[in-house]
């Protein structure tokens, strides 16, 4: 059979849906995905909004993202929803069309020989789990093999194969193809260490668990619920397992960070022991300066990746384990040990939660444009069971995950250590295509919207009920407020004032065929959140803010966790910390 049919009938094992561009070198591939009927392309407006799609499909729906992108521009641009892929550990299949074989150079000091020739498998191998050339074609399903099963065993990523146009036309045929033989996986989580970990614990007086993307990714929830309840233990959330957990559980302390809430980090500053399962603790997470953070406690990583435990970010840990997380967490279910959890801990936590609510009463007050915290709470009230939101970049990412409420069975995600602006609403339309018969709620700043506003084109061309919510503050509000702590308000760019413009967005959306309505305060914000989320179609809300709006609290650069802005008093920060 041509080389075409076979990737083609290939990718139909894994998928339902490739997201892909279009160019010269690959017409083969995207002709032979055509004329199957157990697969279906979506062209993208830009290779960008293609890979931005996969990625999300994959984080929908469990299935394998695929993208299928021209060499040169046209992988360039999907090179954006790769990094989200790598960076947030997402399983991915990116074919980058290539030029013939005999036009590919050989000398590395010549620039180009084909026509949009590009070291596509160089340029990637940075942020891909693996990337290959195939210049064979009875290697086709070798790599394709080796692609899947590297892309979502162990620490899960994107791989790439760059494929020539004469590979795709050749004739090949099942007998001469290579095939993949996976290696075995094996439990290596060590007795000692949960022998320790147990000791540790028992030891504790404040322990709390880090709930990192690790237990997600590894579908480990269960398993995590079960510990939970056997120990009794409170838990700490990272952004990435925020939806994994009610709000309101009495032993989710919040979230934690330099965007967090004050309850969640006096819990991180106050714990003697943490149990940090599969995060890796980055800056957003630890505040700059590592040595203020949680500096009382024992620290125990337990991580499948063992570049994650060499302290790079200075974190000192003082138990290492290399392991599957799932694996980790069925060992120490298995142990029998009594935890003596501290009242007076339960307790703090607790008050914490009470006195420093994320929602205050004045914000309701607000009688000019809308509240960020106030719509974001509200938003939790009206969104449904099994409704996927989609936070994009910068502060209404910060927001959703300070003020929205979990509560229902619901899938929240975004592209959270890459984090590009126009993230979401790209994101959204392949999360639709994963889920159709579930709401797709696609959250977005005005200053993100532009990245990939020829999207919505797709959206409306799909009939895909997307809820889009603006987010518009005139701006880009969290850039503001970073030069008001460090530039003493000295805006560049940012405003429309210092040199940044932007359309009417309602306009636009309009003339793509989109409904659009407009909240402008709380008077029929409930009203108008709940007409957006039942419409019968894409809509977009226009929601609009202060351009001064804040993220409060947020911790400046240098200070520990629980010293956050707005500063509290010294009496008071030192009356919410234990001095043991």
């Amino acid at each position: 059979m041509k080389a075409s049919d076979l990737i083609a009938k290939k990718i139909s094992e894994y998928t339902d849906y490739v997201f892909n561009g279009q160019g010269g070198s690959v017409v083969h591939i995207l002709d032979s995905i055509d004329k199957r009927n157990d697969i279906k392309l979506i062209p993208s407006q830009n290779e960008q909004g293609a890979s931005l799609a996969a990625d999300a499909y994959t984080r929908a729906s469990g299935k394998l993202g695929v993208v299928v992108t021209t060499s040169g521009p046209g992988t360039i641009n999907a090179l954006q929803g790769l990094a989200c892929s790598y960076y947030d550990s997402v399983p991915s299949l990116y074919f980058s069309g290539a030029p013939v074989v005999k036009n590919l150079k050989k000398n590395s000091q010549l620039r180009q020989l084909g026509f949009q020739e590009m070291e596509i498998k160089e340029i990637v191998k940075s942020f891909s789990k693996y990337s290959t050339r195939i210049t064979n074609a009875k290697d086709i399903i070798y790599e394709i093999e080796k692609c899947v099963y590297l892309s979502k065993s162990g620490r899960p990523g994107p791989c790439v194969i760059d494929l020539p146009d004469d590979i795709q036309r050749q004739e090949t045929n099942l007998k001469e193809q290579r095939r993949f033989i996976p290696p075995t996986h094996k439990n290596n989580v060590k007795s000692s260490h949960i022998k320790k970990t147990v000791e540790l614990i028992k030891k504790s007086k404040r322990p709390l668990f880090i709930i990192g993307n690790g237990v997600k990714i590894s579908n480990s929830l269960k398993d995590m619920k079960n510990l939970l309840k056997k120990t009794k233990i409170p838990f700490a959330p990272t952004w990435a397992t925020f939806d994994l957990f009610e709000t309101q559980d009495k032993n989710n302390v919040g979230s934690f960070g330099v965007y967090a809430t004050r309850h969640g980090n006096f819990s991180i500053q106050n714990a003697d022991l943490l149990i940090i399962l599969g995060s890796q603790l980055n800056p957003s997470l630890i505040g700059s300066n590592p040595k203020l953070f949680s500096p009382r406690s024992k620290k125990i990583l337990i991580d499948i990746d063992p570049a994650q435990l060499k302290e790079e970010n200075r974190v000192k840990i003082d138990l290492k384990i290399r392991a599957n997380v799932k694996d980790f967490i069925k060992k120490l279910n298995k142990e029998k040990f009594t935890c003596k959890i501290n009242n007076q801990w339960l307790q703090k936590i607790k008050n914490l939660k009470a006195n420093y609510p994320i929602l205050k009463n004045e914000y309701y007050e607000q009688s000019k444009n809308v509240n960020p915290y106030v719509f974001f709470n509200t938003l939790s009230d009206f969104t449904k069971e099994n409704d996927i939101i989609i936070p994009d970049a910068s502060a209404n990412l910060v927001w959703t995950y300070q003020a929205y409420k979990v509560s229902k069975k619901q899938k929240i995600f975004t592209a959270l250590n890459h984090s590009p602006m126009g993230y979401s609403v790209a994101a959204a339309l392949g999360a639709s295509l994963a889920a159709p018969n579930r709401n797709i709620i696609a959250i977005i700043g005005d200053g993100s919207m532009q990245m990939n506003i020829q999207e919505i084109e797709n959206i409306k061309s799909l009939k895909l009920p997307i809820k889009i919510f603006l987010i518009n503050n005139n701006g880009y509000g969290m850039v503001k407020q970073t030069i008001d702590t460090w530039l003493k308000s000295n805006y560049v760019g940012c405003d429309e004032k210092s040199g940044l413009s932007l359309p009417n967005f309602q306009k636009i959306f309009q003339a793509y065929g989109i409904k659009t309505i407009e909240i402008n305060n709380h008077n029929d914000l409930k009203e108008k959140i709940d007409l957006t989320l039942n419409y019968n179609g894409p809509i977009m809300c226009d929601v609009k803010l202060d351009p001064n709006e804040k993220i409060i609290p947020k911790v400046k650069a240098g200070s520990p966790l629980h010293d956050m802005l707005p500063a509290l008093d010294e009496e008071e920060l030192k009356s919410n910390l234990f001095n043991k």
